[in-house]
This record gives C-alpha cells, sequence and structure tokens, in this order.
C-alpha cells in the first residue's frame, strides 16, 4: 500500500523528535489558526450526550444549513466525512477509463482515480517567475477522450487560480465529450474576493459539474471530518447510493451546521488571512536562498533551491525545533526544492521566519 503523505501529521513529528503533540506549532496543515470557533465548540459541546444514538443518516440539519448558506436546494447538498471521501465517492461514480489530473495538486484525485485501475493524464503547472501557470488552452483540449477531470481552485500547492470563464468553458467541454469534472474550491473563502472565482451559481446549468466543500481549513476541524458536495440533482443523488450508511458522525454533523452561523468569525479570518499573507510573502522574501510563490489563499510556496538545501533537510531541521512545515516533494511533479508555510498569526509568522532564518544559516555553515 502507497504511503500517503498529507501535512498536519504532529502525531508523527512528536514520535520522531520526542515530543508533545500539543506543544508543536503547525505551518503544514493550511488549517485557521483562530481555533475553533466558539458556536462551533458550543455544539460538539452539547451533542456529546447524543453519541449513544445513531447519527441522522441524511444529515438533514448540515444539508439544510448547507443549503441555505449557499442559496441552493437541499437536493444540492451531499455531505461526507470529509471532501475526501467525495473525492472517492465521484470516482467510484464515474469509474473513470482515463482522468485528467493538473499536478502538482492534491494527491488524493490521482489515489482515487488509480485505485480503480484508471490512467492518468497530467498538466503540467510551470513556474514562471512568482507565479505558477498552466497551459489552460492544453488542458481544455486534452478533455476529449477523458471521463473525470478534477481542478484545484485555488491550486494547493502552487496558489493558481482559474476564473471563471476557464472554468465554464471547461464544463462545457466536458458536457460535450461526456467528461465529469470536479472542482475543489477548499481554499476559495481564504482567497480575496473568492465569491468572484465560484461556481456554486451554475449548479444547475450542468450536469457534469461537481464541486467540492471543505469545512476543515476555515473552522480548524480536521479532526472531525466533514465536507460536502454541490452538484445537480442527478448526480448528487446518484453519489448518495455509493455512500456508507451513518458515514457522517453526529458532532461532525453539529459542528459543520454550527459552522454556517460564524459569519463574524469567517470575516476576522479572511482579514487576519490577507493582512498576514502579505506579511509572511514578505519576509520569506528577504530571507537569502528563498523564493516565495506569490500567494492567493492561506498558505505560501517557497522555492529553496537558491539556498542550495532540499526541501527534505529544511523541514527536518525546522522539526527539530518544534515547529511543522510541509516538504512538498510528495507532491508529484513539484520536484525536491520546495516548501508550503500556512499563514498564521503575526507572532506566529515572526517565528516561522525568524526559525527558518536560521536554520538555512546553520545548515549553510554546516552545523544542525
Amino acid at each position: 500500500m502507497q504511503h500517503r503523505i498529507h501535512g498536519g501529521n504532529i502525531y508523527e513529528m512528536a514520535k520522531w523528535y520526542n515530543l508533545a503533540p500539543k506543544s508543536i506549532l503547525d505551518f503544514s496543515a493550511s488549517i485557521s489558526p483562530l481555533g475553533v470557533p466558539e458556536k462551533v465548540m458550543a455544539a460538539v459541546e452539547a451533542a456529546l450526550a447524543a453519541i449513544s444514538h445513531y447519527p441522522d443518516p441524511e444529515c438533514e440539519n448540515f444539508c439544510e444549513a448547507a443549503a441555505e448558506y449557499h442559496g441552493v436546494n437541499r437536493q444540492n447538498i451531499l455531505p461526507g466525512n470529509g471532501a475526501a471521501e467525495i473525492i472517492y465517492l465521484v470516482a467510484h461514480m464515474v469509474r473513470p477509463r482515463r482522468a485528467l489530473i493538473p499536478i502538482p495538486t492534491f494527491s488524493e484525485y490521482g489515489y482515487a482515480v488509480e485505485s480503480l485501475g484508471a490512467e492518468v493524464k497530467s498538466a503540467c503547472f510551470e513556474r514562471q517567475g512568482e507565479h505558477f501557470v498552466i497551459d489552460k488552452r492544453y488542458f481544455v483540449q486534452s478533455i476529449a477522450g477523458h471521463d473525470l477531470a478534477f481542478i484545484c481552485n485555488p491550486n494547493n500547492p502552487t496558489g493558481t487560480l482559474w476564473t471563471r470563464n476557464e472554468l465554464i468553458e471547461i464544463i462545457e467541454v466536458g458536457q460535450a465529450n461526456r467528461c465529469m469534472i470536479v472542482i475543489d474550491e477548499a481554499y476559495l473563502e481564504l482567497v480575496d474576493n473568492g465569491a468572484a472565482y465560484s461556481l456554486v451559481d451554475k449548479l444547475t446549468d450542468y450536469d457534469n459539474l461537481l464541486i467540492l466543500k471543505s469545512m476543515t481549513k476555515v473552522y480548524a476541524i480536521p479532526g472531525l471530518r466533514i465536507g460536502y458536495a454541490l452538484g445537480s440533482n442527478r448526480l448528487i443523488k446518484a453519489m448518495a447510493t455509493l455512500r456508507a450508511p451513518w458515514c457522517v458522525n453526529i458532532l461532525a454533523q453539529e459542528a459543520g451546521t454550527a459552522a454556517f452561523q460564524e459569519a463574524e468569525y469567517l470575516s476576522r479570518l479572511q482579514k487576519l488571512v490577507h493582512e498576514e499573507r502579505q506579511y509572511l510573502y514578505e519576509e520569506l522574501g528577504k530571507i537569502t536562498g528563498l523564493e516565495p510563490i506569490r500567494p492567493t489563499a492561506n498558505f505560501i510556496l517557497v522555492d529553496t533551491r537558491l539556498a542550495g538545501i532540499s526541501a527534505t533537510i529544511l523541514q527536518q531541521a525546522v522539526a527539530a525545533r518544534g515547529i511543522l512545515i510541509r516538504d512538498c516533494s510528495s507532491f508529484r511533479g513539484m520536484g525536491g526544492n520546495y516548501i508550503r508555510i500556512t499563514v498564521r498569526t503575526r507572532p506566529d509568522n515572526e517565528r516561522i521566519t525568524q526559525t527558518v532564518r536560521e536554520c538555512l544559516s546553520a545548515l549553510s555553515a554546516g552545523g544542525g
């Protein structure tokens, strides 16, 4: 079985470096640094007494809240045990012979279709200055002959954004070629004016469009596992038949439902990300040997090549000081010289820049 590598594995790091998990400062998982919102935590605590009962298999309260939040019908919502579960559900529904996936991107798209024996064609993001770009015309032309395509918008880890017009063209070409288009908007709420890039309002226009949403990043609840898909009535109904019963536990359902009422929290988070993203980008750019890619969401991709130090070596040096960053060498097509750092609070961002600076200096001098 292939070992999956993702950010946020504080338990593995704690074991390797003999640390208490709670003592680790995690910049590797792109999670809100504001912690769990009050209403969400209160909802979880109130639901504890209900764990002696089965959860609602249809997640009705959550679906109603999600539908109201997005201005769609309840029948357009499919909850899952994290967005990752839905990625596998759509793969099982389509059962593609060939899938089109840009690289580097979130690895579970490829894992999901390859687990079914599908052939994966990759379209590559290429570095151009302080951005990563993709030949979007080539991507559109490649849709023919494929049954399923995944797009992460903004892309993880490069931060590349696709415009609405670009995505609509892809969906329409996909419709003409019987190709399902999955757009993962996990980070879109943390992009400046992110709503201008979303295609939620197009759900009823296309029967080959599925949009993924994650509660993890914005509301800091990765341990509860809840995400959801938005799609046409037909798509959601077809996917629902493939779900295991009770796949979303009662605590996750209540947390997710409460999260849709956290408008003030979301506004605070968006303001923090907007301000701290620019600060962290500028500070990382001042460190000799580092080239940060211009960010769009709540993470920054950083090239370490000019420092002459691999991402793995730098990640290990930073980890020894109790901080976890993402070594991006496990992303297909990424190479061995990129790290990803989450945007956090000012004190945290000051600490990571100082730690990275000290580690690079020590490594360049031949120290640890």
